[in-house]
């Protein structure tokens, strides 16, 4: 075996535990497969260690965001769109007035100073376009309703660092047990079997879920026997959502794969999914901040933009984010974000962590499941751009910046994909939060899939992932050829310009949707 570094020392104790594959598939002439996937998905199976990402987002891909017809506008409920007139009752009134369709704010520039809610089903919030329709914030959330909150070690934070934003989508997803799985089923597995299977029904959606136990054995076994320190570990569940498609008496088929074992310590079931709040979207507007300094860590004052919590099958599309705190945080299963823009003003920056920064986190997956963010662009950074935390199959696909991290806050993330990314410079891809004591940064099954930069991308630390995590065409110090078993970390070179195909997740879905047809 043959490696050449060009920084021996960082690679050193990185090497004691890598598993390096190289030219797959073709050669450096034309096109190369990986191993792990091949040309068309030929060599994949639902229990490799490459996860299936293929439900990802709205309709788990299966349909296109919709283009829904206006119901209101919101200047016939008073909004003036001067900058100067306070707007936040009148585009509350509008939202409130419209059963289903979409609420219209012409090109204008709207103070908001309130929360906007939207609570119903099948309204969508529309303005003509970012350039055209701005909401502007003249203040934060902190200001406008304060709040005490903690970070992990029970230090006082700012009360909006983590969650809260202006522009609200909230729903409950009305989750409570259908049925007892009563047998071991491996990852990778589309079979069940429970207690009783007289409550479920073919063709429903249903989350199923298994549950912490106190020697933390479901976070262990997500983090593939290698968890690192789980000392402050918190008793998280982990779940997923499965389409039913079989009922057999008491064996119950499921559209996908598990990722996850069902192990009779952690009391696995299945439960119902209804959630209050679906084909909601906001779209076409620009968020805007004041261009005042970044107050730093911990310390911000809520300039956030929008949440989804506890939704489905919801949107947001073609949003430019300006001088924010926190910009999109997910807490949801099955979502699209699409086409969402972030800037900053010259001399809204700080330099914390040794990051020069102008917010906290940009798009944050905590406790989500398989929402899909694509054709993202940061023209600006966040301490945190990219975050999954305590999250699963969630996909950032298709994106760009001038200079992204990849941010894993513990909490055992695993299974979430970035593929087809522009890193820009590439100086801080691995640069992570989180806090002490919850594990390392990434999980089993996270995968990173053609990701480019200006520099060469060297590997993450041997102490930030588990093993089981994917890394096939990066940017990247090392060239080689080598041998691997399947449980440590899957390093495979390929030059990114030549890996095919570019965006695993559209290959996973356009399989997927190929052979159901």
């Amino acid at each position: 075996m043959k490696f050449i570094f060009s920084r021996p020392d960082r690679m050193r104790g990185f090497l004691s535990g890598l598993i390096i594959w190289v030219g797959s598939s073709g050669n450096l002439s034309g096109a190369v497969s990986s191993r792990l996937w091949g040309n068309d998905g030929e060599v994949w199976t639902p229990a490799s260690r490459l996860p299936d990402f293929s439900h990802a987002g709205y309709h788990e891909g299966e349909r296109a965001i919709p283009e829904v017809a206006q119901a209101t506008n919101v200047k016939d409920f008073g909004a003036l769109g001067d900058g100067i007139a306070d707007d936040t009752r009148a585009i509350q009134a509008a939202v409130a007035a419209t059963q289903r369709g979409a609420v219209y704010l012409p090109p204008g520039r709207y103070k908001i100073t309130d929360y906007i809610r939207l609570e119903k089903s099948g309204v969508v919030l529309r303005g003509a376009g970012p350039a055209k329709s701005v909401l502007w914030f003249p203040r934060g959330l902190d200001e406008i309703h304060p709040r005490e909150m903690h970070e992990s070690r029970g230090l006082p934070t700012s009360g909006y660092a983590f969650d809260g934003a202006f522009l609200n989508i909230a729903g409950d997803y009305q989750a409570v047990t259908l049925a007892r799985i009563i047998a071991v089923a491996s990852r990778g597995a589309s079979t069940v079997e429970v207690e009783d299977a007289a409550r479920l029904a073919v063709g429903e959606t249903v989350l199923v879920t298994a549950r912490e136990v106190k020697d933390q054995s479901l976070k262990t076994y997500l983090y593939a026997g290698d968890p690192g320190d789980i000392s402050h570990g918190k008793a998280l569940d982990t779940k997923m959502l499965l389409r039913i498609v079989a009922v057999h008496g008491t064996r119950v088929e499921f559209d996908r794969p598990l990722r996850f074992e069902t192990r009779a310590a952690w009391h696995a079931e299945i439960g119902r999914f209804r959630p209050t709040i679906t084909e909601c979207g906001i779209e076409g507007l620009a968020f805007e901040f004041p261009a005042t300094q970044y107050r730093g860590h911990f310390m911000e004052n809520g300039a956030n933009a929008i949440e989804l919590r506890s939704v489905y099958n919801c949107w947001v599309r073609d949003v430019v984010i300006r001088n924010g705190d926190l910009g999109i945080n997910v807490v949801a299963c099955g979502n699209t974000i699409m086409g969402v823009t972030f800037t900053a003003d010259t001399g809204r920056g700080r330099v914390v962590d040794g990051v020069d920064c102008t917010g906290h986190h940009a798009i944050q997956c905590k406790n989500a499941q398989d929402n899909l963010i694509t054709d993202f662009d940061f023209q600006t950074s966040y301490l945190h751009d990219l975050s999954v935390e305590h999250a699963s199959g969630n996909v950032y696909a298709h994106g760009r910046g001038t200079d992204l991290c990849f941010d894993h806050h513990k909490d055992t993330p695993y299974d979430n994909l970035y593929t087809d990314i522009d890193c820009g410079l590439g100086s801080r891809v691995w640069h992570c939060g989180g806090g002490d004591g919850l594990g390392r940064h990434c999980a089993r099954g996270g995968t990173f899939w053609n990701i480019r930069a200006v520099r060469l991308i060297a590997p993450p630390p041997k102490e930030w992932g588990a093993p089981g995590m994917n890394l096939v065409g990066l940017h990247t110090l090392s060239s080689g050829v080598g041998e691997s078993d399947s449980k440590g970390l899957w390093f495979e070179v390929v030059p990114p310009e030549l890996l095919q195909p570019r965006d695993l997740h559209a290959a996973q879905l356009a399989r997927r949707l190929s052979v159901a047809h």
